[in-house]
């Protein structure tokens, strides 16, 4: 919604400038899911197009501003191969201190300087990029600073601190053997592993007895190694949680397979004295499963491919609906095969 010299997300209660630095808003619109609201979009350009910038604000099931973060990367060295830089560092947005998570990069598809930014605002995330020619790297990085400067927030949803995901390559070989998937539990039990799938993986958000927002801390370890899942033709970036032992507490996560930049994700979290799958995509979570280790890279492969069609099932699909609360949709029939829906395959923006 444009109004005067701002553009708002009613729903997020978020807005942003009509003008960053050189650049201008051009265009509004749904990047996918016309008509839901889950994944806004802002373009801004230049008078002469040749710096150009986006603003998406989306919603998705897993809503960890570090995650985005390597997903974004990911999907621009998979769009670029040769593009170089990409160190994430902590800035301020909004007048607010470690907000945001900045990135640079230098020959981006045809040499372009690049900059990307992820930050969170309640369950939402925001992603900005700004690109344009080598020799105007410092409007380039003026008109994502004037973005992130120009982010308004509502009282209710400030920006959240974020922190950066370390990550090293993994070393270790990954495990071989299948873990085992378990019968349909009883619909108790089913519910108690749903519930894991509606906390915000960014850290739930509460208020103290003076009613100040105070959030948890993120299931969603700082540090991972990651490498290479191959899925099909193509590969994922895989990441294994580092600081996290077999014993952990419940809702750990350790390990995420990142499928899109636009919040698509497979998340295995330590649950009880198991493991649960998690398909996490906007406004949805989807509970797979249940299984008494950490599946094996072939059995995630198959599970994403769609040929271990069993692992794929959905158990329970949770739907976020913004300002509406959480959605959980139980099975009516406790057999196995009672809901016959596939955990979707993945997909991407196209950075």
């Amino acid at each position: 919604m444009r109004a005067g010299d701002r553009l708002s997300v009613p729903a997020a209660g978020l807005s942003f400038p009509i003008r960053a630095g050189s650049l201008a808003l051009t265009e509004t619109g749904e990047a996918s899911h016309k008509g839901e609201g889950l994944d806004n979009m802002a373009q801004y350009r230049t008078a002469d197009d040749a710096v150009f910038g986006t603003v998406y604000v989306y919603y998705p099931g897993l809503p960890h501003a570090g995650l985005a973060a390597v997903a974004t990367d990911a999907a621009m060295r998979g769009n670029s191969p040769s593009v170089t830089g990409g160190a994430v560092h902590v800035t301020a947005a909004s007048g607010r201190q470690e907000t945001a998570l900045l990135a640079e990069y230098s020959g981006y598809r045809n040499g372009l300087a690049s900059t990307a930014a992820s930050l969170k605002a309640g369950r939402w995330l925001i992603g900005m990029r700004v690109s344009g020619p080598a020799a105007r790297r410092a409007e380039v990085d003026a008109a994502m600073r004037a973005l992130l400067d120009g982010i308004q927030t509502g009282n209710d949803e400030p920006l959240r601190q974020v922190t950066p995901i370390l990550l090293a390559p993994c070393t270790e070989p990954p495990p071989t053997q299948a873990a085992r998937l378990r019968t349909d539990p009883p619909r108790t039990q089913i519910l108690a592993t749903a519930l894991v799938g509606t906390f915000d993986g960014g850290g739930m958000e509460g208020k103290d007895q003076a009613g100040k927002i105070q959030v948890l801390p993120s299931r969603v370890p700082d540090t991972f190694c990651a490498t290479d899942l191959k899925v099909g033709s193509g590969s994922h970036a895989l990441l294994r949680a580092k600081d996290v032992p077999a014993t952990a507490i419940d809702g750990r996560t350790v390990l995420a397979v990142l499928l899109s930049d636009s919040g698509r994700l497979l998340e295995v979290d330590h649950f009880k004295d198991g493991y649960v799958l998690l398909f996490h995509d906007l406004g949805e979570t989807d509970v797979l499963g249940v299984y008494d280790a950490i599946p094996s890279d072939a059995q995630i492969a198959a599970i994403l491919d769609g040929t271990d069609r069993e692992g794929s099932r959905i158990r329970v699909p949770i739907r976020f609906k913004p300002g509406q609360g959480v959605e959980i949709n139980l099975p009516a029939v406790e057999t196995p095969g009672s809901d016959g829906r596939q955990a979707k395959k993945s997909g991407s923006r196209g950075t």
